[in-house]
């Protein structure tokens, strides 16, 4: 075709036209060469922070691991369970279960509340160091360790693995004397099932390094000015909630008073397996969640999505969780 170029399209495509572009004057034009993006892995870090009266608190993430589902609802029948959860579109046979561990700025204290599972309970955990480091503290910084309960994921991280001494090495440790006792004599070994008898082996090897700087508690003692042991046995002896007051503001931290985003709260009376006292936990658990809807006091759930942080509503004869809207702040 005359003042046309003497290339057609099939010329183009013959000349390799994927990579290159019919410039003006006729010249092919290399285009640069496309491939996939890199696959980066990870997320971001695994904190959240917000005001709670005068304090500032910070929600670390431990990670999250998996658990079979036939530790949940054992008094009622296995069909039933499973029904309930594919009803809700949860996988049958494993879920997921975060862990949601708060740190409280008092402005005179940093005070930690249960210290995760650490490096050797589950692959998927043991992320609340690195979390708490880039929420802009250092371990050295605790200067209180709260713990709710002996079970791994709340205590397994007290020491360090490579250093064999206390991961949070200025900090006053506090617990519930009841719950000191079970753990740190025979009782554990003598009541818990044969599957969970290396919980007790597990909590003896944590505990008895910090016998010395713990502060055995009994239940609704304040811990802290603001803060105040809440009793909630059942799931272990002397398993405590926390209750944290500034400036007319309340949260509940329930430790393992709820386990299940669902189950807790739509069925409180179906029975978890880890649960020591069932009959016991579920009148701590509706009492927890009475506390919670009466008063409409912001909760932490431990082991719900993170950052585990939201409201106990009234559904009929039971209760449903209400997630908190993240609100991002400078």
């Amino acid at each position: 075709m005359a003042g046309g170029s003497p290339f057609s399209r099939r010329d183009m495509l013959r000349a390799g036209g994927a990579a290159s572009v019919l410039a003006a004057g006729g010249v092919l034009v290399p285009l640069p060469a496309y491939g996939a993006a890199e696959m980066k892995g990870g997320q971001v870090p695994g904190y959240y922070r917000f005001k709670h009266g005068a304090f500032e608190i910070t929600v670390l993430s431990d990670g999250a691991y998996m658990l079979p589902t036939n530790l949940l609802g054992t008094n009622v029948a296995r069909e039933k369970v499973v029904a309930y959860l594919e009803e809700n579109l949860l996988d049958a046979d494993e879920r997921v279960s975060h862990v949601n561990i708060p740190l409280i700025n008092t402005g005179k204290q940093l005070i930690l509340v249960d210290v995760g599972g650490g490096m050797n309970w589950m692959p998927t955990a043991g992320k609340l160091t690195d979390n708490l480091q880039a929420s802009g503290y250092k371990p050295e910084d605790v200067d209180m360790v709260v713990l709710t309960h002996g079970h791994p994921d709340h205590i397994w991280g007290l020491i360090d693995e490579f250093e064999e001494a206390p991961r949070f090495p200025n900090a006053e440790y506090v617990m519930a004397g009841k719950e000191w006792d079970f753990w740190t004599t025979a009782k554990a070994m003598d009541t818990l099932p044969e599957m969970f008898l290396g919980f007790a082996v597990g909590a003896k090897k944590q505990l008895l390094p910090v016998a010395e700087k713990t502060r055995r508690i009994k239940p609704g003692e304040e811990i802290s000015p603001g803060i105040v042991a809440i009793p909630s046995p059942g799931h272990t002896p002397g398993h405590i909630s926390v209750a944290i007051e500034s400036e007319g503001e309340t949260l509940l931290v329930t430790a393992d008073s709820m386990t299940h985003p669902f189950i807790s709260f739509a069925h409180p009376g179906w029975w978890p397996r880890t649960d020591i006292d069932a009959k016991m936990a579920e009148k701590s658990r509706r009492a927890m969640m009475e506390m919670a809807v009466t008063g409409k006091h912001l909760t932490l759930v431990y082991h719900i999505s993170f950052p585990g942080l939201g409201h106990v509503a009234r559904s009929g004869t039971a209760y449903r969780w209400v997630p908190s809207t993240w609100q991002w702040e400078d």
